[in-house]
């Protein structure tokens, strides 16, 4: 599991760099000014921490505080998990109820990991709410601002854990990005004039 972990870590790294990223243009979006870019560079960062926050999940923060337990003391570490913990098991006021700061944490990192700013244009042309909206519409503006921070908060517990980790197994505390897959080797049975064809040929793509 820690290895798993350690993998899911470097995209909660790359995530939380991606925040401070350059703001992207102003855009009127449901009656409010934002930042065009703001949910893309939170996907990047809603999607490993969600991974990390689902008990089930093999690279659930839990299970492998548990395993690193075993290993060595991580009283650090677990205390900020547990500070982690009882502000999302404590409540807000938002939309006119009382909530779960856990709820809105989980209500946000599904609208950011499954956000996407085409379907989302699409959508707002079509009179249809997608992901996003339907988050904002249930519990307003607010509660995308405290999903954020919370969505920071549980991201940097998770690189917290992820150093303590690196120093029990006697790794770089920070891991070098995956390798990319090399490409299949080609078919002996396809023509040599296919296989130059597809070394030379232009990207199409846009």
């Amino acid at each position: 599991m820690l290895p798993a972990f350690r993998r899911n870590a470097v995209h909660v790294r790359t995530g939380l760099a991606g925040l401070g990223a350059d703001a992207g243009p102003l855009q009127i979006d449901g009656g409010q000014i934002r930042d065009a870019n703001q949910m893309e560079r939170f996907k990047q960062l809603a999607i490993p921490v969600r991974r990390a926050l689902k008990a089930t999940d093999r690279v659930s923060f839990a299970g492998a505080l548990a395993e690193l337990k075993t290993l060595r003391p991580a009283d650090a570490v677990a205390a900020q998990w547990t500070a982690l913990e009882a502000e999302l098991n404590g409540t807000v006021n938002l939309g006119g109820r009382k909530l779960q700061r856990r709820l809105v944490l989980e209500g946000f990192l599904n609208a950011a990991a499954f956000y996407n700013q085409l379907e989302h244009d699409r959508a707002r042309s079509h009179d249809r709410a997608d992901e996003y909206d339907n988050f904002i519409q249930e519990w307003g503006t607010a509660a995308e601002s405290l999903g954020a921070q919370l969505a920071e908060d549980a991201a940097r517990v998770i690189v917290a854990l992820d150093g303590e980790i690196a120093a029990a197994l006697g790794e770089p505390e920070i891991l070098p990005p995956p390798e990319k897959t090399p490409p299949p080797p080609p078919d002996p049975k396809e023509p040599l004039w296919k296989r130059i064809w597809m070394l030379i040929k232009p990207d199409s793509t846009p």
